[in-house]
């Protein structure tokens, strides 16, 4: 994007967009939608779209099975997945952040949808303008979470990515359906918005000793935000909040104008 300032035209970087856990089913039609026109109205504002996780309830890069006569696994979610290529083909660099309801992501897009998204399974550093910014879904914030962290060894490996193929998207996702009610139960449904989990806060703040100046998560479905000073730096943290209640994304305009915002029902 170009600007006349003074008679000068200068390139001005559009803004970077972050939104975490919708959490869609592809069952809720008027949920994708809204998300749809989300999308949509950004679309002209944003050159970067970063997912941090959990987009949908649950996501496995299945490989595609055309030649053996297997349908795409995930037709509930085409609208969405199409959605995101269109914005891909406008020029709008988009990345993922696999969450605890993400697996094996990282040849999905380019495999099933020939658009090339970066995919990360793990938190990582990324410059936002001149600042030092981590990135991560944020299920890993807690250590005092031991059995979570245990079980997300189970699930996140090779050996259980094999099971998954094994046993087919249908079986996988009722077993996954079952295991993100408990989850949602125990980590999300007690809590008010009100008081977000301060284990995130805590982990940015370990990350700001680390030498970041921004750090930005999901998972806590509590959108949020705090700043400090360490070290006569500007240290500030995001939690992007959830899709699924609150609507709430962040917005970074380069050089260094971070937002938290709620999408408006259009």
């Amino acid at each position: 994007m170009w600007e006349d300032r003074g008679g000068r035209l200068i390139q001005v970087e559009k803004d970077w967009v972050f939104v975490s856990d919708a959490h869609l089913t592809g069952r809720e039609q008027e949920e994708i939608e809204m998300f749809l026109r989300f999308l949509s109205l950004e679309e002209e504002r944003i050159g970067h779209l970063v997912i941090l996780g959990d987009l949908f309830e649950f996501f496995f890069g299945f490989k595609n099975g055309s030649s053996e006569g297997k349908p795409f696994a995930f037709t509930d979610y085409l609208p969405v997945l199409e959605e995101l290529r269109r914005l891909y083909v406008q020029g709008i660099q988009i990345q993922y952040f696999e969450g605890n309801h993400d697996f094996f992501l990282r040849s999905f897009f380019s495999e099933h949808f020939d658009m090339e998204v970066e995919v990360h399974s793990e938190g990582c550093e990324e410059r936002l303008g001149e600042k030092r910014a981590f990135i991560a879904h944020g299920d890993l914030s807690n250590p005092k979470q031991w059995r979570y962290r245990a079980f997300r060894r189970i699930l996140k490996n090779r050996w259980t990515y094999g099971l998954m193929h094994y046993a087919g998207p249908g079986l996988t996702r009722r077993v996954a359906q079952r295991l993100s009610e408990v989850s949602y139960q125990k980590y999300h449904a007690d809590h008010h918005p009100s008081t977000p989990p301060p284990a995130f806060k805590d982990y940015a703040h370990r990350k700001f000793l680390e030498g970041f100046e921004v750090v930005i998560l999901g998972h806590s479905h509590f959108p949020d935000e705090a700043e400090e000073w360490i070290d006569g730096r500007r240290c500030r943290y995001y939690n992007v909040g959830d899709w699924m209640v609150h609507r709430s994304f962040l917005r970074f305009t380069p050089p260094d104008c971070f937002r938290l915002e709620r999408y408006q029902r259009g």
